[in-house]
């Protein structure tokens, strides 16, 4: 099955947003720096920050606890 098309103008589909979030990128700028996604028309860009606010939350750790014995 064929990922869908996000972003028309650079022909970004979401696996290749997904790909990018999962290598590490946080934000949308920086998913525009990698795919260009979003840096022509910006139709695309509400759909982008909601795939990277999704990962970030779905990925979000809590503080970790630390305790000396």
């Amino acid at each position: 099955m064929k990922s869908k098309l996000v972003c028309l103008c650079s022909l970004v589909t979401e696996d290749e947003i997904k790909d990018v979030l999962k290598k590490g990128a946080s934000s949308t700028t920086e998913i525009q720096e990698y795919t260009r996604a979003g840096t022509t028309c910006g139709r695309c860009l509400p759909e982008i920050d909601q795939l990277v606010e999704y990962h970030n939350k779905k990925n979000k750790k809590g503080p970790q606890l630390k305790k000396d014995f």
